[in-house]
Formats: C-alpha cells, structure tokens, sequence
C-alpha cells in the first residue's frame, strides 16, 4: 500500500493482525535484516553459537505486516528479497550454514519520499523503491487523500464516533492496541481465545457508533435504510482458516491456457505499455497463479457454504 499520510494503512494493517490466524507486526525503522531473517547468538552458559528466529521465519504459514515501509535501509531491505521470491532463508554466519522456511505473506505500508503522493510519477517515484524489490509483491494499492466533502464530512464523523466509543479496560482517548483481552467485536469474545469448536455467531449486535459509517455506504448502494448486516471477527476468522485448509482447488487445463494467454496478452500489447505502473516479468505470471487459486477458495468456499455450518455449531 503506497499513498499518502494518514490513509488509514496502518488501520489496516491492524485490521490484519486482529483476524490473521497468525500475524506478526513490525515497523521498517525499528526493525533490522536480521532482526526480520535470522540472527547467530552466542549462549551465555555453554558459549555455543545458536539461530534466533526473525519475525518473518516465526510468521511461517503466516503474515507479517511491516508499517512504515519506506523508512527501512537499503541494506536491511535486501535481506527480504529470497523471502519474497523462495520463501526461505538461507543462512551462512559463524559456522552455522542452514536454511529455514518463512511461507509467509508480507503486506508492507509505506509513504511518498515527497510527502504527498504525486500522480503524475510512478510509484516507484514516488517511494524510490527499485524495481526488484516491488515486482515481488502480487498487488500495489496506491490510496491518496481526495478533497471531497462528502468523504471528509463521513471521515471527520467516524473518527468523532470512535472518541466516543470506549472499549472496556480502556479509558478516554487511550488508543485502542492489540491485546487478547480486548476485541473489536461488539459483544463478542477475545481475540486469542477462539475455539473451533465453540459456537460462533456469524454476525455483530449492530452498535450505531460502530457501525455507522457501514450502515451509510450501505444505504447509498442499495438505496435502504435497512441496518447491515456486519460479520464477526471469530466468524471471520474461521472463514479464513476454513478456506484455506479445507479447500484445494486444482488448477486445470482451461484455466492454464487462460492464464498463459492474459500473461502473453499483459507483456506484448502496446496499449498497456504506456499504462504500466511496474515492469510485467515472470514474477505476474505466478502472481496470476495465486490470484486465481484465491478467488477459487472464496468462489468455492461461497458454492458450499451449506457444509461449513460446523462454525455456526
């Protein structure tokens, strides 16, 4: 996600990390090469060398999400490319020559070097980062701050309805962090305490400071002033965990031959040559791959949802 300030990227990277399974947060100036690989320490009591595990070798199977993109350095940068791309680490330090798995996904948050997004440039312009380095993430959101009066009046009274609601254990104006003890769910259960077995409602008790701004982008596209429906968190989360161990769809021969033909169609037609926000290498072609066997775990997930009502039981 590149944009401008105070977009809400890094709202939504909490938002991950509250209904990720598993979800590890970091910060790109407070965090080091090492300190997102591996690190070779010493131990104190028998002075053998031994592996720490990074975040992203401890979010394997899992996400990490790195706020403040554009501030890490160059060198620490590169010590995420074969994460990216092999989904491994490989490391050679004081005797010690091993690799480790990190299948993990990275969603990264960074700001314009400028310190406003400028359309008119690329965003590779805008954030400095090089091509090898964005051309291993699947998708680039570009989010910038429109003036708009409808949408600064909506924002202005989310943000006043959030100062009004205060959570229980919090007092006022104190922000809202990630502990298993509070849940953003309105009635619901905590966070770390969600058991697959346990009855989950599927949606929220709708809370008019909550859920306000959700009831108005609802009435606008569907011209009612019905309240909707918000999903739960635990529910949400099941969701997820369910369509990812549960459903494996098989990649077949029609959808091969389609994928190969919007790849060749993506590298070799002149008009989206002079559209084109990042270079379109092999790394598309397998981000083609995982686009579409995401969208056939939700489009499957959808065809049988009659036998997933083990999360309503």
């Amino acid at each position: 996600m590149v944009g401008d300030p105070s977009t809400a990227k890094s709202q939504i990277l909490r938002f991950v990390l509250n209904t990720a399974s598993l979800a590890i947060a970091t910060t790109g100036r407070g965090s080091s090469g090492v300190g997102l690989t591996a690190a070779v320490t010493t131990d104190q009591e028998t002075g053998e060398r031994k592996l720490e595990a990074g975040a992203m070798v401890l979010a394997d199977r899992g996400v990490v999400c790195i706020d403040e993109f554009d501030k890490m350095s160059d060198v620490d940068r590169v010590a995420i490319h074969e994460v990216m791309e092999q989904q491994t680490i490989t490391i050679s330090k004081a005797g010690i020559h091993t690799s480790l798995n990190a299948r993990c996904s990275v969603i990264a948050a960074a700001n314009p070097i400028y310190g406003q997004y400028d359309t008119f440039k690329t965003p590779q312009q805008n954030i400095a980062l090089p091509d090898s380095l964005l051309s291993r993430f699947d998708l680039l959101f570009v989010v910038t701050d429109d003036i708009s009066d409808e949408r600064d009046r909506n924002i202005s009274e989310h943000v006043l309805r959030m100062h009004r609601f205060v959570p229980a254990g919090y007092s006022e104006g104190e922000p809202i962090r990630e502990k298993p003890s509070i849940t953003l769910a309105v009635g619901g259960q905590a966070l770390g305490a969600i058991d697959e077995d346990q009855q989950t409602n599927v949606y929220e008790e709708f809370n008019p400071l909550l859920h306000a701004g959700a009831a108005q982008a609802a009435s606008r596209r569907t011209r009612s002033k019905k309240k909707p429906k918000i999903i739960s968190i635990p529910f949400l989360k099941k969701y997820i965990q369910y369509a990812k161990q549960r459903i494996k769809p098989v990649l077949s021969q029609e959808a091969t031959n389609y994928i190969v033909g919007c790849y060749t169609e993506l590298r070799n037609t002149e008009e989206t040559k002079n559209q084109r926000t990042t270079p379109i290498t092999a790394r598309t072609l397998e981000t083609l791959i995982r686009l579409a066997t995401a969208h056939a775990k939700q489009t499957t997930k959808e065809e049988e949802k009659d036998k997933c009502r083990w999360t309503r039981s």
